[in-house]
């Protein structure tokens, strides 16, 4: 495989709607809450309240309800900050990603986020806006490409390992992936094919 026949082909689903980042969005972010050190009951109660419990996926369930997740499903769900950061860019919340080779801060999300920013949940997801799809399925053969040039490293050592991280760039890749309905897939499923 070159990097020119790299693409996003593959069944798609349609694009996911503004509602459905929102909502998947603010189920994520419970989730990478977690892994950075929320509060498990405090982030259940907030969830059941503000009627996102359903929109977990059936793996985030299991990690919120597990009382003493390991310490590698805790780093897991901290990584998942990244996928998150590629949910935010696509509603607009985030002009654009860092660099492929920086962690994003997590910071910024209690500046966009219901309970800490100042914005209900309900208006969060209702007023959401969301990307055109041509800005996604650009962003996502962008990220495809990096995800690619990524891997190549790791095998080949064909591209400075310092300016892309795998780990990063796998994270965005599933976001874009799920968000633009690639092979029609549910979160927990959604693949990073390269």
């Amino acid at each position: 495989m070159t990097e020119e026949s790299v693409k996003t082909s593959g069944k798609s689903a349609a694009v996911r709607t503004s509602q459905e980042i929102a909502t998947r969005a603010l189920a994520l972010f419970s989730v990478v809450g977690l892994g950075l050190g929320a509060d498990r009951t405090e982030l259940l109660t907030w969830l059941r309240d503000e009627n996102l419990y359903a929109a977990l996926t059936p793996v985030e369930r299991a990690l919120l309800t597990n009382k003493a997740p390991t310490r590698q499903q805790l780093k897991n769900a901290s990584w998942q900050s990244e996928a998150l950061l590629v949910l935010l860019w696509t509603l607009e919340k985030v002009d654009e990603l860092p660099p492929p080779d920086t962690e994003c801060d997590t910071a910024l999300f209690q500046q966009l986020l219901p309970p800490y920013a100042d914005v209900s949940v309900k208006d969060f997801i209702q007023s959401a806006g969301r990307r055109s799809e041509k800005a996604l399925t650009d962003m996502a053969e962008k990220i495809l490409k990096l995800h690619w040039q990524a891997r190549q490293t790791s095998t080949h050592d064909t591209v400075d390992a310092e300016e892309i991280n795998v780990e990063i760039v796998q994270e965005w890749h599933r976001a874009i992936n799920w968000v633009i309905g690639y092979e029609g897939l549910a979160w927990d499923k959604v693949t990073t094919d390269t």
